[in-house]
């Protein structure tokens, strides 16, 4: 057993390898420096968007959340001059790079169930790409925010057993190691054929449970050793178990346990797809995963489409909005 274990753990890296963010931290940082370039692009006559690019899109949530503070204490409020000098998408997304990470998380959360209807594939992604960390995170500023808690809004919003999956991710319980227990593995699948296929109905509190508690290694694990053993894909087994939004939470979190450049490449494909695009979703994709392993999606992409992620962005956007896109993409 253990050495299935380090076999595992070595093989993670080699097949999975490491993430390639797009944006890195600008060093030496200026934030007073910054905080003046920006005032300088809104003053006067007109507004030089590209300044505002060359300061919004090249500096890290964390910087520019340094930056925001600066501006806010010498020069008035960074996102309602960007709100009056700006217009469109790219007043959407300057203002996106105004909050800190958490605070953009929350506030895209909370967009994903404000309008009528729930945006579920854009709250299943947010909510299964975050660390135990950030989830909790969220959680505190949230209720802070809104004056609510995300539970509570993910409670009024969805129902069943996608309800009960989304409540548990939020606990941020999910095992974040890369050590993979093979007999851990071969009593989960035990458990999901059990209370699935080989039962009527379905034992919904055991996919919930596996889905939201497992760490996504040994959840990819488990997909494999499922299919060995009764020659059918989970992701085949949890769209017949379940309909609709939590056979479609089950599946993403396998694509996500799978390879999740691919998963975030599909995303990207989705928002850009077809008539029009998904302007929010394709901004929130872009600024959450820019600093973190964008780099990777852009080569998934690249190979599953054909054509570069950047290529098809700029096809679907135009002015500012791309060019500032393009920034945090390239």
């Amino acid at each position: 057993m253990r050495f299935l274990i380090i076999s595992f753990v070595l093989s993670f890296g080699i097949v999975f390898g490491d993430d390639i963010p797009t944006l890195l931290p600008v060093d030496p940082f200026d934030p007073n420096s910054d905080a003046a370039r920006l005032d300088d692009a809104m003053s006067g006559l007109g507004t030089d968007e590209d300044k505002i690019i060359s300061v919004l899109c090249y500096r890290t949530a964390s910087q520019r959340d340094v930056i925001t503070t600066t501006y806010n204490n010498q020069y008035g409020s960074l996102a309602a001059d960007l709100e009056s000098e700006v217009s469109g998408n790219f007043k959407i997304l300057s203002v996106m790079l105004t909050h800190s990470m958490i605070k953009f998380l929350s506030i895209e959360l909370h967009e994903t169930m404000a309008l009528p209807g729930t945006d579920e594939p854009s709250l299943t992604e947010v909510m299964i790409s975050r660390s135990n960390q950030e989830i909790i995170g969220i959680q505190t500023f949230f209720n802070s925010y809104y004056g609510h808690t995300l539970v509570s809004e993910i409670e009024s919003d969805t129902s069943g057993p996608y309800r009960q999956l989304l409540i548990k991710i939020a606990e941020g319980r999910r095992d974040e190691t890369n050590i993979v227990d093979m007999a851990a593995v071969q009593k989960d699948v035990t458990d999901l054929y059990e209370g699935g296929p080989a039962m009527e109905g379905t034992n919904e509190a055991i996919y919930v449970d596996i889905f939201s508690l497992r760490s996504y290694v040994h959840l990819n694990q488990v997909a494999i050793l499922y299919e060995s053993t009764y020659g059918i894909p989970l992701s085949t087994v949890v769209t017949t178990e379940f309909a609709d939004d939590m056979a479609n939470a089950l599946v993403s979190i396998l694509q996500y346990s799978s390879d999740k450049a691919v998963y975030f490449s599909s995303r990207f494909f989705t928002s850009i797809a077809g008539a029009g695009t998904a302007d929010r979703d394709l901004m929130r994709l872009t600024v959450s995963r820019c600093e973190i392993d964008l780099g990777n999606t852009k080569n998934a992409y690249q190979t599953v489409y054909g054509e570069s992620l950047s290529s098809a962005v700029s096809r679907d956007t135009s002015g500012s909005y791309r060019t500032a896109l393009l920034a945090l993409i390239e």
